[in-house]
């Protein structure tokens, strides 16, 4: 019996000398992990900015309450416990965990996405009473100005099943959210920053006792990102589109492309989707009447109608088809070809019209005449030198290509020999099969007045702690010389010319350039176009308008370019109107008036 006490004592001795000195190490850090707890720490979002600096989204804290669980059960004892005392609607909790669960496998569940302070203050005092439950906060998005830019600017949803399975291993957790559309998808990278992790001290009931600062790791920011919007004149664009029941503008630097302002109506306001969207609200909102969510900026097809007129002049010009000085028809407000009559926009006609005036005056006729004896795939080549048929290369994805229709096109739809030069009368008119997006519209303008390039049009001016990005811009081949300087007389004479379509809107103090033009829509009124640059001997800006069901271009959509290019050059009218009070107070002194 001794020996065996004394073997027992030895084994307990060598036990004691196992556990308390060759796996100290080991059983201690077992001991630690019990007393602490570890969670990640997601990164903040960074920020868009507008080009001065101003915050269009940014974060905003919010609160959740959470609760750990392995199955069904623990959620609806957990949300039964609530209910008890609190009006929280449980079929709805499990009807969202239940959609939620097969992707986010005993990650904490938000019984309370959105929790208020008195849920707050609840659960944390009865902590003792309820089932294990935690208040998390985290960042939400947070888009300051609603639903102005929300096309441009996109939003942020939970991560789906595809993102979390194409994503780098611990880039993205269930519950994450990122950019879905927009700006907020094209710029994630950079948005996005490095999670961290907090080591959190708890008691054996689980109760928090606070954070341990040496073995947790903050995490790090998204970086912010300076876009090339000018947040007022968005306002200001917005606006003036707003009082139309749809339509899309934009605004570009004709020397860089870069993105001044730009609008799709109508809008929506993407903190719904930050703050969680039902499939119910969802389905409404992409049925609503005016289709809110289509961005009609780059995704919108439409015929060019006549601010296609510059492209078939430039096709004219350098392929020398006309002697452009030539009084080539009478416009006598319609031409006949074939068995059909092609009819002007104005009734009456335009009477005798060369190039320049057909330009200045809109004359459809003039160019039905010319449709006669051009070649399809001459005009196309001109419309694709001037970037139509091709993505801009415009920073937000989905941008559409247009259509450009040449011979092999009309081959493909109709046979071999089963279409007629007629279509070739629609189609210098931007008219027919041709179709263009807002934004290709904006880049030929610019291309005219900043002496022949296509830029690139653009969002993004740069990342916080890097330089601007410098976007490439391409030659178009033609468009210089004694071509560049008459399509530039051309459109100025538009508005400047009191036989041109946009005569009316024009400024005073302000010399600009345009065209405009009327494509028909067989599903209602004339969609109204117009496209200009200012000024006109020095261009800085070249915008692009769009009004759906509207009626005449020079009618709707100018005087939008004019209110906007009054606003954009307002110092430069105060200093016209100076310079003008100078002249004036100098004469009345020359003619002996008070000094």
């Amino acid at each position: 019996m001794s020996a065996l006490v004394v073997v027992l004592f030895a084994v307990v001795v060598v036990r004691l000398f196992t556990l308390q000195v060759v796996r100290h190490e080991r059983y201690d850090r077992f001991a630690r992990d019990n007393q602490l707890l570890r969670e990640r720490a997601t990164a903040p979002r960074g920020f868009l900015r507008d080009r001065k600096g101003t915050p269009l989204v940014d974060n905003v804290l919010h609160f959740e309450v959470t609760t750990p669980w392995r199955s069904r059960q623990d959620v609806e004892t957990a949300a039964a416990s609530l209910a008890a005392y609190l009006p929280v609607d449980t079929a709805k909790i499990l009807g969202r965990f239940d959609a939620w669960r097969g992707r986010a496998a005993h990650v904490p569940f938000p019984l309370v996405p959105d929790a208020d302070k008195f849920m707050i203050s609840f659960v944390r005092e009865n902590a003792d009473v309820l089932p294990p439950m935690r208040v998390a906060s985290r960042g939400r998005r947070r888009y300051r100005e609603h639903a102005l830019a929300a096309h441009m600017l996109g939003y942020v949803g939970e991560v789906g099943e595809s993102e979390l399975a194409a994503a780098a291993p611990k880039r993205y957790y269930p519950g994450d959210m990122v950019g879905k559309i927009g700006l907020e998808l094209q710029c994630e990278d950079w948005l996005r920053g490095e999670d961290g992790v907090r080591v959190l001290e708890v008691n054996a009931a689980g109760t928090v006792l606070g954070e341990n600062k040496e073995l947790s790791a903050p995490p790090r920011p998204g970086r912010d990102v300076f876009l090339t919007l000018d947040v007022d004149l968005q306002r200001h664009l917005e606006g003036m589109l707003a009082t139309y029941s749809a339509g899309a503008a934009v605004v570009l630097d004709v020397d860089d492309g870069a993105i001044i302002a730009a609008a799709s109506i109508p809008s929506y306001d993407p903190n719904r989707f930050a703050t969680g969207l039902s499939q119910a609200s969802l389905t409404a909102l992409l049925e609503a009447e005016g289709r809110p969510l289509f961005n009609r900026l780059s995704q919108a097809r439409y015929p060019p109608a006549s601010t296609f007129k510059v492209v078939s002049a430039f096709a004219i010009l350098i392929n020398e088809l006309i002697d452009p000085g030539e009084v080539l028809v009478y416009c006598t407000g319609a031409r006949r070809f074939g068995n059909r009559v092609f009819r002007c926009w104005q009734e009456g006609g335009h009477g005798g019209m060369n190039l320049m005036s057909a330009l200045v005056q809109s004359c459809d006729v003039y160019f039905y005449r010319v449709g006669e004896i051009m070649d399809a795939d001459l005009l196309a080549a001109a419309a694709r030198a001037f970037g139509f048929g091709e993505r801009t290369g415009l920073d937000i994805p989905g941008e559409m290509l247009g259509n450009i229709p040449d011979r092999e096109y009309y081959d493909r739809k109709f046979g071999r020999g089963g279409w007629t030069q007629g279509h070739m009368l629609n189609n210098v008119i931007g008219q027919g099969e041709y179709l263009t997006t807002v934004l290709q519209v904006a880049r030929m303008c610019a291309a005219v007045a900043n002496g022949g390039y296509l830029v690139r049009p653009h969002f993004v001016d740069h990342v916080e702690g890097e330089a601007p990005i410098a976007y490439p811009k391409k030659r178009v081949p033609g468009l210089d010389g004694a071509t560049l300087a008459f399509l530039r007389r051309a459109m100025e004479g538009v508005v400047q010319n009191p036989g041109g379509t946009a005569y009316w809107t024009r400024l005073a103090w302000l010399r600009s350039a345009g065209k405009t033009g009327t494509a028909q829509n067989p599903h209602g009124e004339a969609h109204a176009w117009y496209t200009a640059y200012a000024p006109a001997d020095a261009p800085e800006i070249a915008i692009a308008i769009l009004v759906e069901n509207s009626g005449h271009g020079g009618e709707f959509a100018a005087p939008i370019a004019r209110d906007f290019f009054a606003r954009f050059f307002e110092s430069l009218q105060d200093e016209t109107a100076r310079v003008e009070r100078g002249v004036d107070a100098a004469n009345a002194v020359a003619d002996g008036g008070p000094r």
